[in-house]
């Protein structure tokens, strides 16, 4: 059975070919500083001589053209032994921007095929492959500027093409490339190489399905391990089960990526909104959206606050503020409605604890505070119509603290006594 393309390490002849005559087209501009001008007009001159003719090899060459300005312009630093884009200069960090910026604009669009793939077809895109993965894999590189490529050629490109394909074909060329990856562990032991290293191969079981799910995790909780670990350099594996319409898949992954997500804050808020769509599809999934909206807790305290009002879990919601010390005065008033409306009786000790703290401080600052809490105080017994307790409450309150003449000023101004 002929595969849609050989898995293989070394550069194919073709692929190669570009990259010498790239490195040709761009001697007139010497050794220029790598910022956004010096990458348009290297690009102008590889691409001055035309195009190809062939759809899909144009598309090839192009993605080839810009990846090989991505190695130029980072070459420099890493040779200093520079192993993050945020050590890049200002200017070099915006070329590196551009040329990411036209990858992306290329995987947008489809591999334009018209029929079934050539031979020469295979070889540019099975050349281009291995052009990434040795980059992405190469010691003098910051791995994680072609990891990105290396997903986004499998998720646009090639897998796309393998739908019209056998599910044999594609378990074919996957286990392939797991081979070849598990055979270039990099004999570095710096972190982001072993990361792209692992991330690649939990990538790459990821699609071979739900039953190497577990190896796949596994990698990416290895990866996870390392200080230098972020989790938005992840595939997108839930956007990818989320096109896929696979619920019961995407809700085991949003529960084992909680105790990796934890680590950044910055995409909790898509990740609740996965879990809405689940439980919008998969019901009986809810369980399993409480235990990882528990394991993401301290860092996802606010999707998880969220979640327990929006599901009318009143009690969890107060027992979760009192445990963590919350205050209400962070909280905006209509945020406290679901549960003023529902359940206000359960924001009682709620407040009553915020205003303790808060006279734990014993200055105007914190007296002023504690009476604003203790307004809406007033305002909640009164809607409980629990108005003797309160005033029972706020006399004996301000008898008990009556040589404190700043929060007596406050109790005045505020009105909660005469």
């Amino acid at each position: 059975m002929t595969l849609i393309l050989d898995i293989k390490q070394d550069i194919d002849r073709s692929v190669q070919q570009w990259h010498e005559q790239f490195a040709e087209d761009i001697v007139p501009l010497g050794q220029g500083i790598r910022n956004v001008q010096y990458t348009t007009e290297a690009l102008a001159l590889i691409f001055q001589k035309g195009l190809p003719d062939d759809a899909v090899e144009q598309a090839l060459f192009k993605l080839n053209a810009y990846l090989y300005m991505l190695q130029i312009v980072v070459q420099p630093v890493q040779n200093k032994l520079s192993r993050t884009m945020s050590s890049l200069g200002y200017h070099t960090h915006l070329a590196v921007a551009e040329l990411q910026k036209s990858i992306e604009s290329l995987f947008a669009e489809p591999l334009p095929l018209t029929s079934a793939m050539s031979t020469e077809q295979r070889e540019w895109l099975s050349g281009t492959l291995s052009y990434i993965r040795i980059e992405m894999l190469s010691e003098s590189r910051d791995s994680f500027t072609f990891f990105n490529s290396y997903i986004r050629l499998w998720i646009n490109w090639i897998l796309p093409v393998l739908t019209h394909s056998i599910a044999d074909d594609t378990e074919q060329l996957l286990q392939a490339e797991m081979e070849l990856l598990e055979r270039l562990e990099p004999r570095s032991g710096h972190s982001a190489l072993k990361q792209a290293w692992w991330l690649a191969q939990s990538y790459v079981q990821f699609e071979r399905g739900a039953e190497q799910d577990a190896i796949s995790l596994a990698l990416i909780h290895t990866a996870a391990t390392k200080q230098d670990f972020y989790p938005d350099r992840l595939p997108d594996y839930l956007e990818r089960l989320t096109n896929q319409s696979n619920w019961t898949r995407l809700a085991y992954w949003l529960t084992e990526l909680a105790d990796v997500l934890r680590q950044q804050q910055s995409n909790l808020q898509d990740y609740a909104l996965y879990w809405e769509q689940v439980i919008t599809q998969l019901p009986e999934a809810e369980p399993q959206m409480w235990t990882a909206l528990e394991k993401l807790l301290p860092v996802g305290g606010r999707i998880y606050e969220q979640k327990l009002l929006s599901y009318g879990k009143w009690q969890l919601w107060m027992d979760y503020q009192l445990s963590a010390g919350n205050d209400p005065a962070n909280y905006k008033v209509t945020e406290l409605q679901p549960l003023e409306n529902n359940a206000p009786e359960m924001l009682l000790p709620f407040y009553h604890q915020a205003v303790e703290r808060h006279m734990a401080h014993k200055n105007r600052q914190g007296y002023k505070a504690a009476v604003k809490l203790l307004k809406r105080l007033a305002k909640l017994y009164k809607k409980i119509k629990q108005e003797p307790r309160w005033n029972d409450f706020i006399e004996q309150f301000a008898q008990r603290n009556s040589r404190l003449r700043a929060l007596q000023e406050e109790l005045r101004k505020g009105k909660l006594i005469p």
